[in-house]
């Protein structure tokens, strides 16, 4: 793949990036408005819980449903913004060389499991943002760089975020959140299954390998009479 292609690829948006980034993008517009805040004003966790965030008491009382909208919300503008970027750069890169259904998969599944387990390990705390699906994201981008051939920029690019990631959470935690840590793990059980369906689907199937002889064959280099 050229230098070229790949650079279409990384400013060609696939069809469910562009609705991820959308997504993201107009649900901060949207809770701003309905909480009645500025555009760039934080948006606390407690306010979050009336537009779809989740913690132990919610997810408790059965409103799963919120393990998916809360990855729309964002407590930060700039958090939000490195999100949106993040997503953008490594969604689009999956989606363009592993597919629409890998990308659905790496994060809604990821980001699940991870605000799932977020919940879990801190009840008492609001769970909301994309960074669990985001982490997912960098997992599967870091399993299949190789098979997938994934450009250097998108491998580094999941490198940095994870490490940009993981030095945040020890400097405010102490430790990786549980969060990131089963979201990223989450992706990169899905990237290692798509490389064995890719693996197994690619290989052609009843076909003959043809070899020339290395001799003539006895009696085919004699003209006939």
């Amino acid at each position: 793949m050229t230098v070229t292609t790949r650079m279409n690829q990384l400013f060609r948006p696939a069809p469910l990036t562009a609705v991820l980034v959308g997504i993201v993008a107009a649900v901060w517009f949207l809770s701003a408005s309905y909480l009645d805040l500025t555009l760039f004003s934080s948006q606390k966790s407690v306010l979050l819980l009336k537009v779809g965030a989740v913690d132990g008491a919610t997810l408790s009382h059965g409103e799963i449903w919120r393990l998916v909208t809360s990855q729309f919300l964002h407590v930060h503008f700039l958090h939000m913004l490195f999100n949106l970027f993040g997503i953008y750069v490594l969604a689009n890169s999956i989606e363009h060389h592993a597919g629409t259904l890998a990308l659905g998969s790496t994060y809604f599944v990821g980001g699940t499991v991870g605000q799932y387990f977020s919940v879990s390990f801190h009840p008492d705390l609001v769970s909301s943002g994309a960074s669990q699906a985001l982490m997912a994201l960098c997992g599967f981008v870091l399993a299949g760089s190789r098979r997938l051939r994934f450009s250097r920029f998108v491998v580094i690019g999941a490198l940095v975020i994870s490490g940009i990631q993981a030095v945040l959470d020890i400097a405010v935690s102490a430790s990786i959140k549980s969060g990131h840590g089963f979201g990223f793990a989450a992706g990169v059980l899905i990237g290692l299954g798509a490389i064995v369906f890719l693996n197994k689907w690619s290989k052609p199937k009843n076909s003959i390998r043809l070899v020339a002889p290395s001799t003539p064959l006895r009696g085919a280099d004699k003209p006939k009479r």
